[in-house]
């Protein structure tokens, strides 16, 4: 009868440990697609030479960087992958700057250094799926 109990209270633990990792899992991938949404909409709003909503989306896009910080890499990545949360941590860091910086730069009416600014959000991003999915293009 012990046996049973010990059996039942560790299969409700080993699911409650991997419910957490899916509950992160699921908030970084609801705020990936935020993050890219707000992407779209910043590259959007330039093509309207719309300040707002370049504003707006930039405001988004930070908002949603959070995940990156606190989920916890190694939970989901594969363990030659482990250190890539520090990555990540470091990206989240480059684009909240980059975006603040956007922001400035339209406040400022400098599209050239918006450009720049977006670019290098761009570049963030990249380097980061690049690192962690390094999945060859098909």
């Amino acid at each position: 009868m012990k046996y049973i109990i010990s059996t039942i209270i560790s299969a409700l633990l080993a699911s409650s440990l991997f419910a957490g990792s899916s509950t992160q899992q699921s908030k970084l991938a609801s705020d990936m697609r935020t993050m890219l949404s707000a992407v779209v909409d910043i590259q959007k709003a330039g093509f309207y030479s719309n300040k707002a909503g370049v504003k707006d989306a930039s405001i988004r896009l930070m908002s949603s960087l959070d995940s990156l910080i606190t989920t916890d890499a190694k939970l989901y990545l594969p363990e030659n992958q482990a250190n890539a949360g520090k990555f990540a941590k470091k990206r989240e860091k480059m684009i909240k700057m980059y975006a603040q910086d956007l922001i400035e730069s339209v406040d400022n009416n400098d599209f050239e250094e918006a450009i720049e600014d977006y670019s290098q959000i761009l570049r963030q991003c990249t380097s980061c799926h690049s690192r962690i999915r390094h999945r060859a293009w098909k």
